[in-house]
């Protein structure tokens, strides 16, 4: 199972994906070889899942048919999302145009009827491939697609039918989480029921998931291996009693081994159903199912054999789900388990249980912090109370449902009691963790990936029985590897991140113990902005809170949309814009031609700003200079600014232009890049955005003058480099980190 395990891991992280039919082909040498009994299960997990990228890839839209109108008729599977006048749903494809969908995601706008499980539609939609900002610590949104089916994304151009409506399970879910949101009048209790019975955390909100965060109590809310486990052990139980029940004589060995095993499964298998059937619930019921498998007389197996079956069934069944640290996480902590299980002594209770939650801590605060840069301090001890809570929680929605179909209140009632004191309880720990100001699930710095390793040895070293001169040394050491980490000294020269941000400019950049930020990327209307899926995942990542100098360019939504996230999430010593009405209504300073400023050696000048009949004229175009390197940052000033730039003679040749109004025909003209022949031009713009930015025409003035373009949209988040030696380097997201299934 180890080999084989290995040969699926070693296929998901390969960048381009080889042909199946040539890995046939090796197939007699391996069987030949005299490391057959390795090699043979390596490449049958490498075959596997190879076979099924180039299948899921197969089914994707390809790009050359973006944009297109398609007519679709399909049903709504899963449970739609409303968000004002926003529905997103997403539609099993029963008949279209191009036979290789399956699944896509859409967005309906306006006075479309309201859908549900299991309606059957037809629509006009313009679709896309589905794409990610592809950015450092960012969401890999096309690995989220790719496993889940998603074959493209798009919206609703115009609805033609309802053409007929029937009960499925995705139904009766939405049926039950309506009954629960209506019988359940506190919000948040009828929230956190939702995500117990039917695995929906969408009517959670920012703040909801925040507090569960702080307080280390997210596995709580999420449907996943502590619930399945509850339910089988609810259903062993029930299985035993009913083999009690049944007088003495009546019942064979058979039953006596069987019954309480077949209740588990049965049971938690609905569960996992009810819950929608994620990836998280199915790896959780196909573990218990592989470690009660012995009872079956099936194989005789060790509990570690049991546990590698497992995580090869799982895989076998979704191999990108190497990639998705909750499978990581979850099967590391019952590895945990299994260990102590095996070392663990005469102790009581209270002591397993206490030493279980210190285990699991102290493995997984690496892994946590490695994916994360997020780990709560008080989680053991939340935990400790709250996770004998949880069987209540999970078990007393059977009554209430019971209560709902008799017409019976009492049960609900009583449920929102005890739901409300444990919400209320993860309030009164946030707001204690708060004032003391403890970094409870706050940004941290992420260890260096040598740092893990010392760490993960040090945790084992914590947890077993070692002795207490050996604990004690060992938690030093974890200690130090994790947090105790000394500050780097930055070089000389500057670094800058120019963020994938969609249609849209957020660049950061640092020069020695100084940060900047220029922009902040577009703020979207169904509420949230791009600053915080991309850029600040990556500054917590590093454990960045503060900003010297914060720049708004000017107050278009593309480039000012998440600046009150910027403001919440982060300390901001000063702030900038060209904007005449961000310097009137909200107080910053203006940026204007002339201003300079040196941060260790590096030198920022504004070359213009504040002025202009527009918007995007009184753009601050900003100067970042050392060492032979410089970078202009321009916003999106048009062709009377770029003249008037040109005349002043304040230009002079550039190493990075980021090129004006994310590549606009109406800026870039030929006289202001002859003036800064730029060695690289860099747009930020949106994937197949509506503009059709960057214009051809303007990539061709670029090309004509020798320059090297990128373009977020493909290369992902750009990282430009002044090293003290004068030699400037710029390298791609997408050439960084490749993946088969990126669009780079």
């Amino acid at each position: 199972m180890i080999y084989y395990v290995a040969g699926i891991v070693l296929a998901s992280l390969l960048p381009q994906l080889p042909a199946g039919y040539l890995l046939v082909a090796f197939c007699p040498l391996l069987v030949c070889s005299r490391w057959r009994r390795q090699a043979v299960p390596l490449w049958l997990g490498f075959l596997l899942a190879v076979t099924y990228g180039n299948w899921q890839l197969w089914h994707r839209l390809d790009v050359r048919q973006a944009g297109t109108e398609q007519r679709l008729a399909g049903e709504v599977v899963g449970l739609p999302e409303v968000s004002g006048e926003v529905q997103r749903f997403e539609l099993r494809v029963m008949s279209q145009q191009q036979s290789r969908l399956r699944r896509v995601r859409l967005s309906a706008y306006g006075t479309m009827p309201l859908l549900i499980p299991g309606d059957r539609v037809s629509l006009s939609v313009r679709l896309k491939p589905p794409h990610s900002l592809w950015n450092p610590a960012g969401f890999d949104y096309e690995l989220w697609a790719l496993m889940r089916d998603m074959d493209a994304v798009g919206y609703v151009r115009q609805f033609h039918a309802l053409q007929s409506r029937h009960w499925t399970l995705d139904r009766v879910r939405a049926a039950l989480g309506a009954q629960l949101s209506v019988s359940l009048a506190d919000p948040s209790v009828a929230a956190l029921a939702r995500a117990f019975l039917i695995g929906d955390g969408s009517m959670l909100s920012a703040a909801h998931w925040e507090r569960l965060r702080r307080t280390g109590t997210v596995h709580l809310v999420v449907v996943s291996g502590l619930h399945i486990g509850i339910v089988v052990a609810l259903g062993w139980l029930l299985g035993r009693g009913l083999l009690w029940l049944c007088p003495a004589g009546y019942v064979s060995v058979q039953a006596l081994r069987l019954l309480p095993v077949l209740l588990a499964l049965l049971l938690s298998g609905a569960y996992v159903l009810l819950a929608g059937a994620g990836i998280a619930t199915l790896r959780a019921w196909i573990m218990a199912a592989a470690l009660l498998l012995s009872t079956f007389y099936l194989l005789q197996l060790s509990l570690w054999q049991r546990w590698w079956l497992a995580l090869a069934v799982v895989l076998s069944l979704q191999p990108l789900a190497v990639h998705a640290p909750g499978l990581w996480l979850s099967f590391g902590a019952v590895a945990m388990l299994l260990m102590l299980a095996s070392v663990r002594g005469r102790q009581s209770l209270w002591q397993r249980l206490l030493g279980a939650q210190l285990a699991i801590f102290c493995m997984m605060t690496p892994f946590l912090l490695g994916w994360f840069g997020q780990v709560s301090l008080v989680a053991p001890l939340v935990n400790l109370l709250a996770i004998p809570l949880l069987p209540v929680l999970v078990v007393g929605l059977v009554p209430v449902l019971f209560g709902f179909w008799c017409g019976i209140a009492q049960p609900a009632d009583l449920y929102a009691t005890v739901l409300g004191w444990l919400w209320q309880g993860l309030g009164a720990v946030e707001q204690a963790v708060l004032a003391q100001n403890m970094a409870v699930g706050g940004p941290l710095p992420v260890p260096h990936a040598v740092l893990l390793v010392p760490a993960l040895l040090a945790s084992l070293a914590v947890v077993l029985p070692l002795g207490w001169r050996v604990r004690v040394l060992a938690g030093m050491i974890w200690f130090l590897a994790l947090f105790g980490s000394a500050p780097v000294s930055s070089p000389p020269g500057f670094r800058a991140w120019v963020f994938d941000v969609g249609q849209g400019l957020a660049v950061w950049v640092q020069a020695g113990e100084h940060r900047l930020l220029y922009d902040t990327g577009p703020g979207y209307r169904s509420g949230g902005a791009a600053f915080e899926r991309t850029v600040l995942p990556y500054l917590q990542g590093r454990g960045e809170v503060a900003l010297d100098r914060f720049v708004v360019s000017h107050a278009d939504n593309d480039h000012a949309g998440g600046r009150e996230q910027v403001l919440r999430e982060l300390s901001v010593w000063r702030q900038e814009s060209g904007s005449l009405r961000l310097q009137r209504e909200e107080g910053y300073h203006a940026c204007r031609a002339g201003q300079h400023w040196r941060w260790a050696g590096v030198e920022f000048s504004y070359l213009h700003g504040s002025a202009g009949a527009s918007e995007n004229d009184q753009s601050c175009v900003l100067l970042i200079e050392t060492l032979g390197c410089r970078l202009l940052l321009t916003g999106d000033i048009e062709a009377d600014v770029e003249q008037k730039l040109v005349k002043g003679g304040s230009l002079m040749p550039v190493t990075w232009l980021v090129a004006s109004h994310h590549g606009s025909r109406s800026s870039s003209t030929e006289a202001f890049l002859a003036a800064l022949q730029p060695r690289y031009a860099l747009f930020s713009a949106g994937f197949l955005n509506q503009y059709g930015h960057p214009a051809p025409e303007v990539k061709a003035r670029f090309e004509k003058r020798g320059a090297e373009l990128f373009n977020t949209a493909d290369a992902g988040a750009l990282e430009l480099t002044a090293l003290a030696q004068g030699e400037c380097r710029i390298r791609s997201w997408r050439g960084v980190k490749k993946r088969y299934w990126s669009a780079g």
